[in-house]
């Protein structure tokens, strides 16, 4: 145990924030102490959770986004009201881009993996299909855009297995029906076959008893596969294409005047 602690504390310290299951698939590429079945995910994820618990670990280096807490904004006072605006106060980066983009992925462990990319660098919206997306839900993802004049390019980073490939597939069908005379792009980038070739990725037997397996050629593979940081850089190329980084640096410039005149309102406390 001792030696599997070692290694999955050089896992994670070199990937944070990543989820259980990636770290699981990275343990059982290097080390014979982890089966490639439910019961070597057990031990990790038991592992994982002493080692934390021991302040061996951090909590904040495993992604959990499955459970969350909603919590109503308040304030002390008007001031520090405008403080705090002033602090997270973002000038909306994409309102003079070309092009606009959105990410989505499958698993909602995830978000935690991308949101560095997605929401702290970019603030591009990350939505999350859980598998198959729900006829309302990709209703509402085409109404956010069937009005926009600009190309809004769509991204995945999703498990290559029957039902990956499938919603995909039926979410870009679905928003072009429901947004028809968009402009629209779509794009999954990740698992791609390429990606199993190239990055030699795990793989687990196509499960049979899927519906959806009798079109689907070959072993499937899920995205927790991918070290989180070549996630974040995937996601972070595709999004960057789209940038027109003269206008981002406008955007930057006007973004520092405007919470300079918030922090004066709030009587310039910083």
């Amino acid at each position: 145990m001792a030696e599997l602690d070692e290694l999955l504390l050089e896992i994670v310290a070199e990937e944070n924030p990543v989820t259980v299951r990636r770290v699981f698939y990275s343990a059982t590429t290097k080390t014979e102490l982890v089966s490639k079945t439910d019961a070597g995910y057990s031990v990790v994820q038991r592992r994982l959770l002493e080692l934390r618990r021991s302040e061996r670990m951090p909590y904040t280096w495993i992604a959990d986004n499955t459970r969350y807490v909603i919590e109503p904004t308040s304030h002390r006072d008007h001031e520090a009201a405008l403080r705090e605006t002033a602090t997270f106060y973002r000038k909306a980066l994409w309102w003079d881009q070309p092009e606009r983009v959105q990410i989505f992925t499958e698993k909602d462990a995830l978000v935690s993996v991308l949101n560095p990319i997605t929401f702290d660098r970019w603030q591009v919206p990350l939505g999350v299909m859980r598998g198959c997306a729900s006829e309302s839900f990709i209703y509402s993802v085409a109404q956010s855009v069937k009005d926009i004049d600009i190309v809004t390019n769509f991204y995945q980073v999703g498990d290559h297995d029957p039902t990956g490939v499938l919603a995909w597939e039926k979410f870009e069908e679905g928003v072009r029906r429901f947004a028809p005379d968009a402009h629209l792009r779509f794009e999954r980038i990740a698992v791609t076959p390429e990606q199993i070739k190239t990055l030699s990725l795990p793989t687990r037997p196509t499960k049979k008893t899927d519906s959806r397996s009798k079109t689907f050629t070959g072993e499937s593979v899920e995205v927790d596969a991918i070290p989180a940081p070549m996630l974040r850089d995937l996601v972070n190329a595709a999004i960057e294409r789209h940038v027109d980084h003269r206008q981002l640096q406008i955007t930057r410039m006007y973004e520092a005047s405007e919470r300079d005149v918030l922090l004066s309102l709030a009587g310039g406390v910083r």
